[in-house]
């Protein structure tokens, strides 16, 4: 086959496919389908500057703590589905 002839069996594939698959899918609702998660992350360094000619810090250490709140709504019954998606960051 030549490049002429498998972009239009391509593309007549793609659209048959389209086609049957299902246009709607089974959602339970805006507050049914919601979900929400936190994650927690920790973050430490420690860091020693060895072979340092110059005067001045030898070390450096911190540490960080973050809060990721993440918040999803189902969506909406009919035609257009509408939802709502909330994304909380916060650090110490």
């Amino acid at each position: 086959m030549t490049t002429r002839n498998i972009i239009p069996l391509a593309l007549l594939g793609s659209t048959a496919l389209a086609l049957v698959m299902p246009t709607t899918t089974h959602a339970a609702g805006f507050v049914a389908d919601a979900k929400v998660t936190l994650g927690l992350r920790n973050y430490y360094f420690n860091r020693n500057f060895l072979n340092q000619t110059q005067s001045g810090q030898g070390q450096a250490s911190g540490w960080t703590q973050s809060f990721i709140l993440d918040a999803r709504s189902g969506y909406t019954q009919g035609t257009v589905g509408f939802g709502l998606d909330v994304l909380g960051l916060y650090s110490v």
